[in-house]
């Protein structure tokens, strides 16, 4: 998602509202808000759970000594001990269970409106408590569903009204509570319940709000781990993550490196126009991205006509040579379906060198990662000696692949920096045909 300006506007229209009804206007990303909602709350929860045990406990504890008649004091040991601490239990060990994701707030809200009415139960039974103590626990147990539980605004109205609905025949009915004190219970839970209720709404607009940013910033996250996917292979990129500034060079035992070169491309380019040779080297490196991909190997990087890529860096695999070798036979055969802007069909050629070599990410400023030392040089060097639809491999690959791969005769190839040095041409592999150029 773009981060722009434009974008947030966009985020924030997609904040529905129906009167004072929170919702996303889009149903999947409603979903998504609803389990990003409940991971950010089930400590919360389970928090609530823990914390109305305790204070259920407490209260009992405190209360006991103000509950004068005998039956009431019975009766509160029994629903305190019996009832609401063990739905509590309840309600906490379901939070375990694995369906409890889809079904939090439909047990938080039973527990809270089951807890209210057996709470006016409770209070219709017990009469010497004070009248006071019954619109302070429903003040108290509503607080729970928007300061611990964190649940959705119009579920806390929902367990506010009824909190308010079963206490007024309550409040209305029983003698013994006089006309103010009454009045005041109204007031009090009015007042709260509005107060719960701006609390509510107010913490759910603001979580919903932080959830788009944050669906922003993942996706800006996401765009941007990929682009630098293009550039860095995917072990360097977590390895920059975790040590922030340390890019020193790996060293490799054994690797395979590929160098592939489409052969007359300067006469080719002379020939065409620059978006055409472009184009069409567009569409070849593309294929080859493929090829690349397919057989494990990491593109390093392309000068001018020339492709690199290596096999068994950043990751070392159990046959690097092999890999290469694939390539390179897949690469010849691909190219000829590739034509350049004349009609002519893409000839390569390639170099593969098996041996140690060194990798890491070069420069400060349009870093890439890169592969060097002599295994590299040796596999240069190979391409540009060998000819059209040929591939020339090292030594050292041709007694990797002993047996699985068919070569031609050792040939003695004078290469530039090194001197005289023994080549081999790729033919193929056992199962297949040998490499052919491709014919116009």
């Amino acid at each position: 998602m773009d981060a722009s300006p434009s974008a947030e506007d966009a985020s924030a229209r997609s904040l529905a509202q129906k009167g004072l009804r929170l919702r996303f206007t889009d149903p999947g990303l409603e979903a998504s808000f609803r389990t990003y909602r409940f991971q950010l709350n089930l400590a919360n929860v389970r928090f609530a759970f823990i914390a109305g045990i305790a204070l259920w406990i407490f209260w009992g504890l405190l209360m006991r000594p103000h509950i004068l008649a005998l039956a009431d004091q019975r009766l509160d040991v029994v629903m305190r001990f019996g009832i609401f601490i063990p739905m509590l239990v309840v309600a906490l060990a379901l939070s375990f269970a694995p369906f409890f994701p889809r079904f939090w707030e439909s047990v938080s809200v039973v527990a809270a409106i089951g807890t209210l009415l057996l709470w006016i139960y409770y209070l219709s039974h017990i009469l010497t408590l004070p009248s006071e103590y019954g619109y302070e626990g429903i003040i108290l147990i509503t607080a729970f569903t928007y300061t611990l539980l964190r649940l959705r605004f119009m579920l806390v109205m929902f367990i506010t009204i009824v909190g308010i609905a079963v206490y007024l025949p309550y409040a209305f009915t029983a003698n013994y509570i006089v006309g103010v004190s009454r009045d005041l219970g109204v007031l009090f839970l009015i007042s709260f319940g509005l107060l719960g209720g701006l609390s509510a709404y107010r913490t759910e607009r603001y979580t919903r709000r932080l959830f788009l940013r944050e669906l922003q910033l993942d996706r800006e996250r996401q765009r941007s781990d990929g682009l630098l996917l293009n550039i860095l292979p995917q072990a360097v990129i977590d390895d920059l993550k975790t040590t922030p500034g340390g890019r020193g060079a790996q060293a490799f035992e054994e690797v395979s490196v590929v160098f592939v070169d489409a052969v007359g491309s300067t006469a080719q380019a002379a020939r065409s126009s620059a978006e055409a040779f472009a184009a069409a080297l567009d569409e070849l490196f593309r294929r080859f991205d493929a090829i690349a991909d397919r057989h494990g190997l990491e593109k390093i990087k392309t000068i001018g006509d020339a492709y690199m890529a290596v096999a068994g860096a950043p990751v070392p695999m159990e046959d690097p040579a092999e890999a290469a070798v694939a390539m390179a036979l897949e690469v010849l055969a691909v190219a000829g379906e590739v034509r350049w802007p004349s009609g002519d069909p893409v000839v390569m050629r390639g170099g593969v060198a098996t041996g140690p070599a060194a990798a890491g990410v070069i420069g400060d400023r349009k870093f890439a990662y890169d592969v060097w030392g002599d295994t590299v040089n040796l596999a240069s060097r190979l391409e540009e000696s060998a000819g059209p639809g040929q591939i020339l491999v090292s030594e050292s690959t041709c007694k990797d692949l002993a047996g699985r791969c068919e070569f031609g005769d050792t040939r003695i190839v004078d290469l530039k920096g090194k001197g005289p040095t023994s080549a081999r041409v790729l033919l193929a592999r056992p199962t297949e045909t040998p490499a052919a150029v491709p014919s116009p």
